[in-house]
């Protein structure tokens, strides 16, 4: 399939240039959260236990470097079957990208302030953004005829399995209000994220 170019001149190929440069820094930014430590006086078991005190930052990392790549594959997904684009469709990308490139900052919080409610939620409401406007992106293209007809009816059926996604980021924000996380830490609902790769099977 020939990516074409609409009369507004905006080329399909080119927005996914951009798509793939933001994705590119936002994922090499998020190794920024974890930072060499300082330690005056190194022993091995001093480094060891510093290891250990970076472990919610390597969790920070590994958790949003896993949907970033999520995202973008699915990305990728649909401007594979995207044949042209117009201006909405332009705005939404870049609207998405905004929240895209957030994610370092979000990573860092829950990174640094992972036991408290507030910082996962912002990080889950951040991939909210992401899932959601991913999705109104592919249901833009279905209904504008910005994919080829033949892609339509698959396209339909793709739709829910993305709807799903913001989903699961509202109810790991559930998840942070049971009783029992507030002794053992908010984090844990992010295991919820687990039920990703489980999307694959619907589509």
């Amino acid at each position: 399939m020939v990516n074409e170019i609409n009369p507004d001149g905006i080329n399909v190929k080119r927005i996914e240039t951009l798509v793939d440069g933001v994705f590119a820094i936002a994922l090499t930014l998020l190794v920024l959260g974890i930072t060499v430590p300082s330690v005056t006086n190194p022993t091995e078991a001093v480094l060891y236990q510093s290891l250990v005190d970076l472990l919610p930052n390597f969790y920070g990392y590994f958790l949003s470097f896993c949907l970033l790549a999520v995202f973008w594959r699915i990305n990728h997904s649909q401007f594979n079957r995207i044949k042209r684009a117009d201006n909405t469709m332009l705005w939404i990308v870049i609207l998405w990208l905004l929240f895209v490139a957030l994610v370092p900052f979000s990573a860092f919080f829950i990174g640094e302030y992972g036991n408290y409610q507030i910082s996962n939620i912002f990080f889950d409401l951040n991939l909210f953004a992401i899932g959601f406007l991913l999705f109104l992106n592919w249901y833009h293209a279905i209904n504008s005829g910005l994919v080829d007809e033949s892609e339509i009816k698959r396209g339909k059926s793709v739709l829910m399995v993305n709807l799903m996604l913001p989903a699961i980021s509202l109810l790991a924000i559930a998840v942070t209000f049971l009783p029992f996380l507030k002794e053992y830490g908010y984090g844990w609902s992010n295991i919820v994220y687990l039920l990703i790769p489980f999307l694959k099977r619907f589509q």
